[in-house]
Protein backbone atom coordinates (compact mmCIF):
# COMPACT_ATOMS: atom_id res chain seq x y z
CA UNK A 1 0.00 0.00 0.00
CA UNK A 2 1.19 3.20 -1.02
CA UNK A 3 2.12 6.07 1.71
CA UNK A 4 0.05 8.94 2.12
CA UNK A 5 2.37 11.64 1.66
CA UNK A 6 3.01 14.35 4.52
CA UNK A 7 2.00 17.94 4.70
CA UNK A 8 4.44 20.88 4.64
CA UNK A 9 3.74 23.54 7.06
CA UNK A 10 5.78 26.76 7.71
CA UNK A 11 5.63 29.27 9.63
CA UNK A 12 6.94 32.73 8.68
CA UNK A 13 7.51 36.38 10.05
CA UNK A 14 9.56 39.06 10.54
CA UNK A 15 12.35 38.86 13.25
CA UNK A 16 10.92 38.80 16.67
CA UNK A 17 7.20 37.58 15.35
CA UNK A 18 7.78 34.06 17.59
CA UNK A 19 7.87 31.60 14.95
CA UNK A 20 10.52 29.70 16.61
CA UNK A 21 8.15 29.10 19.65
CA UNK A 22 5.11 28.93 17.98
CA UNK A 23 6.64 26.05 15.69
CA UNK A 24 8.17 24.67 19.21
CA UNK A 25 4.75 24.55 20.19
CA UNK A 26 2.85 23.55 17.10
CA UNK A 27 5.49 20.26 16.94
CA UNK A 28 4.47 19.41 20.71
CA UNK A 29 0.68 19.31 20.73
CA UNK A 30 1.21 17.47 16.88
CA UNK A 31 3.41 14.80 18.66
CA UNK A 32 0.80 14.62 21.55
CA UNK A 33 -2.21 13.57 19.42
CA UNK A 34 -0.15 10.63 17.66
CA UNK A 35 1.56 12.55 14.39
CA UNK A 36 4.67 11.94 12.89
CA UNK A 37 6.17 15.57 13.05
CA UNK A 38 9.63 16.56 11.82
CA UNK A 39 10.54 20.15 13.26
CA UNK A 40 13.16 21.82 10.66
CA UNK A 41 15.01 25.65 9.99
CA UNK A 42 15.77 27.35 7.08
CA UNK A 43 18.33 28.04 6.30
CA UNK A 44 19.50 24.99 8.54
CA UNK A 45 18.95 21.06 9.85
CA UNK A 46 21.65 19.56 7.62
CA UNK A 47 25.13 20.10 7.41
CA UNK A 48 25.43 21.84 4.36
CA UNK A 49 23.04 24.54 5.16
CA UNK A 50 23.85 24.93 8.87
CA UNK A 51 27.23 26.35 7.46
CA UNK A 52 25.57 28.59 5.21
CA UNK A 53 23.26 29.89 7.88
CA UNK A 54 26.71 30.58 9.73
CA UNK A 55 27.94 32.59 6.94
CA UNK A 56 24.97 34.45 6.08
CA UNK A 57 24.25 35.28 9.74
CA UNK A 58 27.33 36.26 10.96
CA UNK A 59 28.05 40.18 11.28
CA UNK A 60 31.74 39.00 10.65
CA UNK A 61 30.85 37.90 6.84
CA UNK A 62 30.45 41.54 6.44
CA UNK A 63 28.85 42.85 3.26
CA UNK A 64 27.27 40.32 1.10
CA UNK A 65 25.33 41.59 -2.15
CA UNK A 66 21.45 40.98 -2.32
CA UNK A 67 22.15 38.68 -5.58
CA UNK A 68 24.82 37.04 -3.34
CA UNK A 69 22.43 36.54 0.17
CA UNK A 70 19.34 35.16 -2.26
CA UNK A 71 21.74 32.48 -4.25
CA UNK A 72 22.78 31.29 -1.12
CA UNK A 73 19.68 31.26 1.14
CA UNK A 74 18.53 28.95 -1.89
CA UNK A 75 21.61 26.40 -2.00
CA UNK A 76 20.51 25.87 1.76
CA UNK A 77 17.08 24.79 0.99
CA UNK A 78 18.33 23.00 -2.08
CA UNK A 79 20.49 20.71 0.03
CA UNK A 80 17.48 20.84 3.31
CA UNK A 81 14.61 19.70 0.25
CA UNK A 82 16.56 17.16 -0.81
CA UNK A 83 18.27 15.79 2.15
CA UNK A 84 15.33 16.40 4.64
CA UNK A 85 12.12 17.95 3.60
CA UNK A 86 11.18 15.99 0.52
CA UNK A 87 11.91 11.82 1.92
CA UNK A 88 10.02 12.80 4.85
CA UNK A 89 6.90 13.88 3.30
CA UNK A 90 7.22 10.54 1.43
CA UNK A 91 7.64 8.66 4.45
CA UNK A 92 3.79 10.56 5.36
CA UNK A 93 5.70 12.64 8.41
CA UNK A 94 3.95 16.53 9.07
CA UNK A 95 6.81 18.98 8.03
CA UNK A 96 7.08 22.15 10.35
CA UNK A 97 9.53 24.27 8.98
CA UNK A 98 10.75 27.82 10.43
CA UNK A 99 11.02 29.60 7.05
CA UNK A 100 11.34 28.83 3.49
CA UNK A 101 11.13 30.53 0.46
CA UNK A 102 8.35 33.25 1.16
CA UNK A 103 10.82 34.52 3.65
CA UNK A 104 13.97 35.46 0.59
CA UNK A 105 10.71 36.94 -1.34
CA UNK A 106 10.53 39.93 1.51
CA UNK A 107 13.96 40.12 3.05
CA UNK A 108 15.68 39.55 -0.44
CA UNK A 109 13.42 40.54 -2.93
CA UNK A 110 10.85 43.00 -1.53
CA UNK A 111 13.71 44.38 1.22
CA UNK A 112 16.49 43.89 -0.34
CA UNK A 113 15.04 44.86 -3.98
CA UNK A 114 15.91 42.52 -6.24
CA UNK A 115 12.39 41.62 -6.97
CA UNK A 116 10.25 39.00 -6.00
CA UNK A 117 9.86 37.02 -10.04
CA UNK A 118 13.90 36.65 -9.67
CA UNK A 119 13.60 35.22 -6.44
CA UNK A 120 10.50 32.76 -7.65
CA UNK A 121 12.31 31.69 -10.73
CA UNK A 122 15.51 30.65 -8.38
CA UNK A 123 12.93 28.87 -6.04
CA UNK A 124 11.17 26.52 -8.93
CA UNK A 125 15.18 25.35 -9.38
CA UNK A 126 16.18 25.11 -5.96
CA UNK A 127 13.11 23.80 -4.18
CA UNK A 128 12.62 21.11 -6.66
CA UNK A 129 8.85 20.62 -6.74
CA UNK A 130 9.10 21.08 -2.78
CA UNK A 131 6.50 23.63 -1.95
CA UNK A 132 4.72 24.52 1.62
CA UNK A 133 1.17 23.01 1.47
CA UNK A 134 0.41 26.10 4.52
CA UNK A 135 2.07 28.56 5.50
CA UNK A 136 1.29 30.56 8.19
CA UNK A 137 2.68 34.16 8.69
CA UNK A 138 2.86 35.44 12.34
CA UNK A 139 2.08 39.40 11.90
CA UNK A 140 4.02 41.60 14.19
CA UNK A 141 4.14 45.17 14.82
CA UNK A 142 7.90 46.36 13.94
CA UNK A 143 8.53 47.91 16.97
CA UNK A 144 7.74 44.77 19.11
CA UNK A 145 9.17 42.41 16.86
CA UNK A 146 12.77 44.18 17.30
CA UNK A 147 12.13 45.10 21.10
CA UNK A 148 12.08 41.44 21.19
CA UNK A 149 15.30 40.32 20.35
CA UNK A 150 18.15 39.91 22.90
CA UNK A 151 21.75 39.21 22.64
CA UNK A 152 23.96 40.25 20.15
CA UNK A 153 21.80 41.02 16.55
CA UNK A 154 23.13 38.82 13.70
CA UNK A 155 24.03 40.38 10.31
CA UNK A 156 20.04 40.63 9.11
CA UNK A 157 19.08 41.87 12.28
CA UNK A 158 21.40 44.80 11.73
CA UNK A 159 20.18 45.96 8.35
CA UNK A 160 17.99 48.44 10.37
CA UNK A 161 14.74 49.70 10.74
CA UNK A 162 13.69 51.18 7.75
CA UNK A 163 14.42 47.68 6.03
CA UNK A 164 13.05 45.87 9.17
CA UNK A 165 9.81 47.77 8.19
CA UNK A 166 10.21 47.24 4.47
CA UNK A 167 10.14 43.59 5.39
CA UNK A 168 6.83 43.35 7.96
CA UNK A 169 5.03 45.25 4.91
CA UNK A 170 6.00 42.38 2.76
CA UNK A 171 5.00 39.66 4.43
CA UNK A 172 1.86 41.35 5.07
CA UNK A 173 1.46 42.09 1.30
CA UNK A 174 2.52 38.28 -0.18
CA UNK A 175 0.10 36.99 2.60
CA UNK A 176 -2.99 38.63 1.91
CA UNK A 177 -5.34 36.57 -0.37
CA UNK A 178 -3.29 34.53 -1.28
CA UNK A 179 -3.72 30.11 -1.83
CA UNK A 180 -2.25 28.60 1.27
CA UNK A 181 -1.12 31.35 3.12
CA UNK A 182 -2.59 32.73 6.24
CA UNK A 183 -1.85 35.75 8.03
CA UNK A 184 -1.80 35.33 11.83
CA UNK A 185 -2.97 38.41 13.33
CA UNK A 186 -0.69 39.91 16.47
CA UNK A 187 -1.96 38.52 19.84
CA UNK A 188 -0.89 36.94 23.35
CA UNK A 189 1.57 33.87 23.40
CA UNK A 190 -1.67 31.78 23.92
CA UNK A 191 -4.10 33.79 21.29
CA UNK A 192 -1.27 33.22 18.59
CA UNK A 193 -1.08 29.72 19.64
CA UNK A 194 -4.91 28.67 19.19
CA UNK A 195 -4.60 30.19 15.68
CA UNK A 196 -1.91 28.46 14.87
CA UNK A 197 -3.24 25.17 15.92
CA UNK A 198 -6.58 25.91 14.49
CA UNK A 199 -5.31 26.28 10.82
CA UNK A 200 -3.08 23.69 11.10
CA UNK A 201 -5.68 20.96 12.08
CA UNK A 202 -8.24 22.25 9.56
CA UNK A 203 -5.47 21.59 7.32
CA UNK A 204 -4.12 18.10 7.93
CA UNK A 205 -7.30 16.47 9.57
Amino acid sequence: MCTPRGSFIVLEGADGCGKSTQAAGLVARLTESGRDVLHVRDPGSTAVAEAVRRLLLDPATGAVGVRTETLLYMAARAQLADEVVRPALARGTIVISERWTLSTEVYQGLAGGLGVEPVRRLADLAEGGTTPDLTLVLDIDLGVGLSRLSGTPDRMEQKGGAFHADVVRGYRELADGRPHRRLIAPGTLDEVAAAVWDEVTAHVA
